[in-house]
Formats: C-alpha cells, sequence, structure tokens
C-alpha cells in the first residue's frame, strides 16, 4: 500500500429520495468501523422521516473540505 492509499479513510455516503440529499459521515479508519455505523446513521434518517436511496463506503482523502468550499 502507498502513501497516498494509507492517508485515505473510509465515509459513509447515504442517499435520501425524500428529501432529496446527500450525506456524508466519517472519517473512519477502516471499512468494518464503517459498516459498524452506518446502520445507526440511516435508522435517525428514517426516523427524521427521510426515504434513503442509497447506502455506500467508500475510501477518499476528505468529503469535509469538499464542504467548506
Amino acid at each position: 500500500m502507498n502513501q497516498k492509499t494509507e492517508e485515505l479513510g473510509w465515509w459513509i455516503k447515504i442517499v435520501t429520495d425524500k428529501p432529496l440529499y446527500i450525506y456524508y459521515f466519517g472519517v473512519f479508519d477502516s471499512y468494518n468501523e464503517a459498516v459498524k455505523y452506518k446502520d445507526g446513521y440511516i435508522e435517525d434518517l428514517r426516523g427524521e422521516g427521510s426515504n434513503i436511496g442509497g447506502v455506500s463506503s467508500n475510501r477518499a482523502e476528505s468529503y469535509a473540505k469538499d464542504c467548506t468550499n
């Protein structure tokens, strides 16, 4: 594994279709850690009345920096 790959963290991406929105949760140290917390985020969003359209776990440097620009 190269240094750049080691710097990537795991993120959970949840897309809702009602309301239409994309949520990012993270950063997690491993895929297993992301999966461990995924159901809790889904449950919270459903509890707020959201319909879940899709869920994925991805490796990325940071979604947070994209949100602050």
